[in-house]
């Protein structure tokens, strides 16, 4: 007869494979859904750029992620804002500045990254923009991804315009400046500004997610094997010299 303590030791091993073997198969349907994504998306970003009426005869709602854009607008520049964000190792603010076109449709554009001041920190850098009519050639992205920052510890939310902070998100900026973003797009065309533009290539993040669930795999054989080796196979031979004797 098996003990009280042998069976909860089974119950636990049973939960513990379970728990790390779905785990496993989760991350394998992130990894297929991100190949399905990054498919469509090297997809798009092999198709000829956008123009101006292009992307205004596209419906409202499409996001076409990662499709090439050749702009031309004016830069509205007093909504400039600055991200903090790191590029190789340093410290910085990618410049987000929105691009007025000819029919009045506004595309925020990551126009590149600039180095923070290191005797003042939260001061916007110096960027040199045009005034006049500008091209700009670039990548359908999607919104830059939220950071973790430190809750100001009010309820009312914050009405004024900060031209540094730690996130953007759309829908607020939009309330703050009162413009209609058409679309975010990420400049790679090279212009006399002193930003840097060293930005990543569309490479395939599914790896990683297979990765984390052979991890989550190998966790479940192990416990598994774990329980057999010391509650199963020992108990067994130590229990079979002691019968035969």
């Amino acid at each position: 007869m098996f003990s009280r303590q042998w069976w909860l030791l089974l119950l636990l091993t049973v939960l513990f494979v379970g728990v790390t073997s779905s785990l496993g198969f989760w991350q394998l349907d992130r990894a297929h859904l991100r190949e399905q994504i990054e498919a469509e998306q090297t997809s798009n970003a092999a198709l000829p750029a956008l123009s101006n009426v292009q992307l205004d005869n596209l419906a409202p709602d499409s996001q076409l992620l990662y499709r090439n854009l050749a702009l031309e607008g004016a830069w509205l520049s007093p909504w400039s804002v600055y991200l903090n964000r790191p590029m190789n190792g340093q410290a910085g603010f990618w410049v987000m500045t929105p691009l007025r076109l000819d029919s009045g449709s506004v595309v925020l554009v990551q126009r590149g990254w600039a180095p923070r001041d290191p005797v003042l920190p939260n001061k916007p850098p110096t960027v040199k923009t045009s005034a006049d009519r500008v091209q700009v050639q670039g990548q359908w992205i999607s919104p830059p991804s939220r950071l973790m920052e430190l809750d100001s510890g009010t309820s009312a939310p914050d009405t004024s315009f900060s031209q540094v902070r730690q996130n953007l998100v759309v829908v607020q900026y939009e309330r703050e400046t009162g413009l209609k973003i058409r679309a975010v797009m990420r400049q790679n065309s090279t212009a006399d500004d002193g930003l840097s533009r060293d930005w990543p290539s569309l490479a395939s993040r599914a790896q990683t997610n297979r990765g984390y669930a052979f991890q989550w795999f190998a966790m479940s054989v192990v416990g598994l094997l774990l329980f057999l080796w010391f509650q199963v196979f020992r108990k067994r031979r130590t229990v079979t010299p002691s019968a035969s004797s």
